[in-house]
């Protein structure tokens, strides 16, 4: 089980670097997405979604205010993922993406805290 965790565990990070990083590439260097990212982007969506499953699911008992801050995040995440999903050329789209990617770091170091024996 331990090697299944961490290959989620590695899939999730590639996912986000990919995801986080065409949106910052879209948004500070090409200013627009390129035209090859959105397989990707998809790619990415798909394997933090699955690998983010795994890994709730393979946490021991939580406390309750723990579910609060996730639930944040996944709001956060889903804002994200519209944005790579739907972008249409509009860079306030993608500077307000970044945020959300940001808070998303914030609040994921807050779980880790939270979630420590």
């Amino acid at each position: 089980m331990d090697a299944v965790v961490a290959v989620a565990r590695w899939l999730h990070f590639s996912g986000i670097i990919i995801l986080v990083g065409g949106l910052f590439y879209a948004r500070v260097i090409a200013h627009d997405l390129i035209p090859g990212f959105k397989p990707w982007g998809y790619g990415a969506i798909g394997a933090i979604l699955v690998s983010g499953v795994v890994n709730i699911l393979s946490k021991p008992s939580l406390p309750p205010h723990y579910y609060v801050w996730f639930g944040v995040k996944i709001l956060l995440a889903l804002h994200l993922f519209g944005v790579a999903v739907t972008y249409r050329g509009k860079q306030r789209l993608l500077t307000g993406a970044l945020i959300s990617a940001a808070l998303i770091v914030g609040i994921s170091e807050v779980l880790r805290y939270i979630s420590l024996p």
